[in-house]
C-alpha cells in the first residue's frame, strides 16, 4: 500500500515545510493542492516558471514524487466555462513541466436540465484530456458533490473514457452520500478507472480524524489492493475548508495507526 497526503490540510505551509513533513512520515509522494497561502497553481511561487530547477531539485533530494496537482476547475456552470478551462490549460502545463502526473478535476453540481449539464462537464473534461493527450498529465475526476452516482458518473465516463488518461479520485467520503454501505458497489462500476483514492472520515457531525469516523478505512484500502489497485491512497484532511480540525500531523498519526 503507497500513502500520501493533499497539502489541503497545511495550505499555509511552504514547500520545505511541507517535503519535512513527508519525510518524518516516510511519504514518498506529495499531491499538491494549495501551497505557502496560496490555492491558485498559478500563483504559487514554488510552481513559477523562474524557479522550477529550485522546486525540481528540492523535490529530488527528499525523494518526493509529484503525484496529483489539484484545481478548482469545475464545469457545471456554462458561465464560468471559459475560465475553469483555462485553469485547466494552465494547471495542465505546470503538471507537466513539475512532473505531476495528473491533475484533479470537479464535476460538481446539476445545474439546469440534467443532462445537459452533464454534457457540458463531460464535454469541459475532454476538452481538458484533448489539450493533455500528449503531455504525459492524466485528468481525473473526483467523485464530488451532485456527480457521484452509478447514473451521473457512467454518463460522464461514457463520453471521457475514450480517452485513455481519464480516470477518477474515489473520495471515499463522498461516495458514502450515495453508495452507503454498498460501496464495493462503487469499485465494481468504476474500479478499472479509479486511478487515486481520497481517504478521509466522518460522523453525523462532521468530519475526524481516521479510525473514530464511520467509514471502514481499512476494509476500503485492503478491498482495492486486493482487487488490483495499485495506486496511492491519499489523506485528505480538509483543513483550509475546516480550520477547527486538528492539525494534519494528528490525521496522519491517526491514518497510519490503522495499519501499523
Amino acid at each position: 500500500m503507497k500513502f500520501c497526503f493533499s497539502t489541503l490540510g497545511c495550505t499555509e505551509r511552504g514547500l520545505g515545510e511541507v517535503l519535512e513533513l513527508t519525510k518524518k512520515y516516510s511519504i514518498d509522494a506529495l499531491e499538491l493542492r494549495g501551497l505557502g497561502g496560496e490555492m491558485d497553481n498559478r500563483k504559487i511561487g514554488a510552481l513559477a516558471p523562474e524557479n522550477r530547477e529550485e522546486t525540481l531539485k528540492c523535490f529530488e533530494e527528499y525523494g518526493v514524487k509529484p503525484l496529483v496537482l489539484g484545481t478548482s476547475c469545475s464545469f457545471h456552470d456554462a458561465a464560468k466555462l471559459d475560465a475553469f478551462l483555462e485553469e485547466g490549460y494552465r494547471s495542465i502545463d505546470i503538471a507537466q513541466s513539475f512532473g505531476f502526473g495528473a491533475i484533479r478535476v470537479f464535476g460538481n453540481n446539476i445545474r439546469g436540465d440534467e443532462v445537459e449539464c452533464l454534457d457540458r462537464i463531460a464535454n469541459g473534461i475532454s476538452v481538458l484530456c484533448e489539450y493533455a493527450a500528449d503531455k504525459g498529465v492524466d485528468v481525473l475526476l473526483e467523485t464530488h458533490g451532485d456527480v457521484n452516482t452509478r447514473e451521473r458518473l457512467g454518463a460522464v465516463a461514457e463520453i471521457c473514457g475514450k480517452y485513455e488518461i481519464f480516470g477518477l479520485i474515489w473520495d471515499i467520503c463522498h461516495t458514502r452520500l450515495t453508495y452507503g454501505e454498498n460501496w464495493r458497489d462503487f469499485c465494481s462500476d468504476f474500479g478499472d478507472l479509479i486511478r487515486h483514492v481520497h481517504l478521509k472520515d466522518v460522523t453525523e457531525k462532521g468530519l475526524t480524524l481516521p479510525g473514530e469516523g464511520d467509514l471502514p478505512i481499512r476494509d476500503m484500502v485492503n478491498y482495492l489492493t486486493e482487487h488490483g489497485y495499485d495506486g496511492y491512497f491519499s489523506l485528505e484532511w480538509e483543513k483550509k475548508w475546516h480550520p477547527e480540525l486538528p492539525v494534519l500531523e494528528d490525521a496522519l498519526d491517526a491514518l497510519f495507526g490503522l495499519f501499523n
